[in-house]
């Protein structure tokens, strides 16, 4: 397991989150797979202490690039990423959004968090097969690809909901939901991620999936919402999503989720990860 320790002496807490999100996506909002964990503390003498292993310490402002990334990937030490020339320090003296037009790194993150609300994903970035625990009575799982819509046609619930905290990704898939077929072709505005690609499993299990009674709502998982008793609840990547870390900090993220967990006790919640591994909290 390895951590990163951010040392914030600076006390900006835009350059902390900022430093906290860019620990786990790159300057192409790619997650890196680099850090299990990170915390932040005031200072180097605390960082020193509680370093161990292969965990890297760091300054907030500072971006780790993909050269220090690939350099340091497999390293066996504490590394000191004030020391390494691979690396980007930012000047913590003004706003992040100082840097807009002339970081790459900068504009990337800022033009993500500003489209996400609106944005369309017509494929998942993890492509996990959802799994199926008899006793879950309900379905709710992202509106957006086709994973639930898969999932939903093999496996039988008393309900299914499909949900986004994004209205426009929840109307697109209720819109799609109700037509008898699949077009061919189907432009959509941006923002957009992904491309119009049904695979020929889900064409072969549209008319099933159209018949099916199927509930579209928005909701924020961040919300820390309760659901009812014996749901399972396919959560995906949102606790692990660039933009809403850059909005709330890398610990009150860890907080909601596990909320999250605690206020759904007696339901099944099952996170993607980006890591080629699935885990579900069954509590």
């Amino acid at each position: 397991m390895r951590t990163s320790i951010i040392v914030d002496n600076i006390k900006d807490e835009t350059w902390l989150k900022f430093t906290q999100t860019k620990l786990f996506f790159d300057e192409g909002n790619i997650i890196t797979n680099m850090f299990d964990h990170c915390v932040t503390v005031d200072s180097y003498t605390t960082a020193k202490k509680i370093a161990k292993g292969n965990d890297i310490v760091l300054d907030s402002g500072t971006f780790l690039t993909e050269k220090f990334v690939s350099k340091h990937r497999n390293s066996s030490e504490i590394v000191y990423a004030k020391d390494d020339e691979d690396v980007i320090k930012f000047d913590t003296s003004v706003h992040p959004m100082s840097y807009l037009n002339t970081s790459e790194v900068v504009n990337s993150l800022y033009w993500m968090v500003q489209t996400s609300r609106d944005r369309i994903w017509l494929e998942q970035t993890q492509q996990h097969e959802i799994p199926f625990h008899q006793e879950c009575k309900h379905f709710y799982g992202l509106a957006s690809g086709w994973q639930s819509m898969m999932h939903c046609v093999t496996h039988q619930y008393e309900t299914v909901t499909l949900f986004d905290y994004c209205q426009r990704q929840v109307d697109f898939s209720k819109a799609l939901h109700s037509q008898m077929s699949l077009p061919e072709d189907l432009p959509v505005d941006e923002p957009v991620t992904g491309e119009w690609k049904p695979p020929q499993i889900v064409k072969d299990n549209w008319s099933k999936w159209h018949s099916m009674d199927v509930n579209f709502k928005k909701i924020n998982l961040l919300d820390t919402p309760i659901f009812p008793k014996h749901s399972l609840v396919w959560v995906s990547n949102v606790f692990n999503y660039e933009p809403t870390l850059f909005e709330h900090g890398y610990e009150k993220i860890r907080y909601l989720e596990k909320q999250l967990a605690e206020n759904n006790s007696e339901c099944i919640l099952v996170e993607s990860k980006a890591k080629d591994n699935d885990f579900w909290l069954e509590q």
